[in-house]
């Protein structure tokens, strides 16, 4: 394996960094495979709970078996499903599932690419989801209406209304980048964040994309 092969691995293989000895898995990882076996663990007691229901007349020997099948391992199932959906939608992958922003994606990933995307992503300044780190507000209802605006993406794309080229929704809001930048020595050194400027900056008057754009470099793709 290459060193540029090295510098184009995902982010979630640990970037071609193998594995520590005695690894068993990620978090995410050992959800799924639970989620998994639950699933089938499921199947499993709704077929004896079925097996004794020919076998009697009474449903009541297999009540517990049929709270277990229908309800409670049902719900476990549906919650392990959701927060792995939820999880996999934060993904670089997800994001560059859909034609429209498989170019941006590229240029991510892009390590000749001096878009500020792509700076954050070959030096890891965002160790994973990238798109979703940038692209979705920070608080309490950040990740919801991140997640809806994701959902309304797909509905442009399944409908094919895309604008071309694309532009972003709304203005970029310097928050995003404050919230991981703003205490860091980096940025309050830098001759350009001078103390008459970091008011402008802090209130949102004045963009960090003023300075530090573009932030992505694409080359277009055809609807």
């Amino acid at each position: 394996m290459t060193w540029v092969s090295l510098a184009r691995a995902a982010p979630g293989t640990g970037g071609g960094v193998p594995h520590p000895e005695g690894w068993i898995g990620t978090t995410d990882q050992w959800t799924q495979g639970l989620g998994l076996a639950l699933a089938i663990l499921n199947l499993v007691v709704l077929f004896l709970a079925w097996r004794g229901l020919r076998r009697t007349e009474s449903a009541r020997p297999v009540l517990g078996l049929l709270f277990v099948g229908l309800v409670l391992l049902p719900v476990v199932v549906i919650f392990f499903g959701y927060t792995q959906g939820l999880a996999g939608m934060e993904t670089v992958s997800a994001c560059g599932g859909c034609h429209v922003m498989t170019s941006r994606v590229e240029d991510l990933e892009n390590p000749d690419s001096e878009s500020l995307a792509a700076v954050h992503y070959k030096n890891r300044f965002i160790r994973e989801n990238q798109c979703y780190t940038c692209h979705s507000d920070y608080g309490m209802l950040g990740t919801i209406s991140a997640k809806m605006s994701g959902v309304g993406h797909i509905v442009h794309y399944l409908r094919g209304d895309y604008p071309s080229p694309l532009k972003i929704a709304r203005p970029y809001r310097n928050v995003r980048c404050l919230t991981c930048h703003a205490g860091a020595q980096r940025f309050v050194k830098s001759p350009g964040h001078a103390p008459d400027v970091m008011p402008q900056l802090m209130s949102g008057e004045t963009s960090c994309l003023d300075c530090h754009g573009p932030a992505h470099t694409p080359k277009e793709a055809k609807p």
